[in-house]
């Protein structure tokens, strides 16, 4: 295992897709901050970035998924996956080293973009800003880390299991486009108001009206407001909503994470031991 993740270090290197993407991340927390700046200089007032820290959550699962399909794809055409057994090493371990290399290299791109955020905007607007209880600090850095093991987890799955690179990068943005809108559409359900806003209008100046309130037809009830509650709570495209807003309040979605990354990694390693390599 030590001589594969050593070795995936250099490759990882000399990877210009990792590097894209550390650089495209730095790049996204800087336009954050000067975004925050900008606004400071118009209104006279300090922004909280505290939560910003965590934007990055709808990017997420694209960012992972791209970087997954170029950079794991490439083991298959270039035979790299093929002399590895050759040279005696285990199907759970080439995998399992393949695992590790994708969360590292995302956990990576994470940090370039909030130490980018982090320093700009302290230099522009002074290290107050990212003021924040250490509990929500802590509690959304193990649900960013953990979601993007989730993320890796299931991307890696698709591309050690899928041989041609084109394939498998395309089959890994698709899916990841597929969990963020299934995620935006639940988060937007469960966010309908019970009841239509009370509302007044004038027909003659001094008449007013006012209406009694409505039901919303579109709010969820019941059994099938908890099962949305549910998949808000484990779908990653909906936890990566929730992480950006900074509404992980509690442990389910960290809990869902770590299901999700154990579950597909098992799964893989399981039917990689099977797959048959031409």
């Amino acid at each position: 295992m030590n001589r594969l993740l050593s070795a995936g270090v250099v490759r990882l290197k000399k990877e210009k897709i990792f590097w894209i993407g550390i650089v495209f991340m730095a790049l996204f927390g800087s336009f954050l901050a000067f975004s925050a700046y900008s606004d400071y200089q118009i209104y006279e007032l300090k922004p909280s970035l505290g939560r910003t820290l965590f934007a990055y959550g709808p990017l997420l699962g694209i960012l992972i998924s791209t970087f997954s399909g170029l950079f794991l794809g490439i083991e298959y055409s270039d035979g790299t996956i093929r002399n590895k057994l050759i040279a005696g090493h285990r199907r759970s371990t080439v995998y399992l080293s393949n695992l590790l290399l994708n969360i590292a290299a995302s956990i990576l791109m994470i940090l370039s973009f909030q130490l980018a955020l982090f320093l700009l905007g302290t230099l522009l607007l002074g290290v107050e800003v990212f003021s924040v209880e250490t509990g929500f600090l802590l509690f959304h850095l193990a649900g960013g880390f953990l979601l993007t093991a989730a993320y890796c987890a299931v991307f890696t799955f698709i591309s050690m299991l899928i041989q041609k690179r084109a394939s498998s990068s395309v089959t890994a943005i698709l899916v990841s486009l597929i969990l963020l809108f299934a995620g935006a559409m639940v988060s937007s359900r469960l966010a309908e108001p019970e009841y239509y806003s009370n509302y007044s209008f004038t027909m003659n100046p001094g008449d007013v009206e006012e209406t009694n309130r409505e039901p919303n037809p579109l709010y969820l009830r019941g059994t099938k407001r908890e099962i949305y509650k549910f998949l808000l709570d484990f779908l990653p495209g909906a936890q990566s909503i929730c992480l950006s807003e900074g509404g992980l309040e509690h442990w389910p979605p960290l809990v869902y994470s770590l299901i999700i990354t154990v579950s597909f990694s098992c799964g893989g390693i399981l039917f990689f031991k099977r797959k048959n390599l031409n």
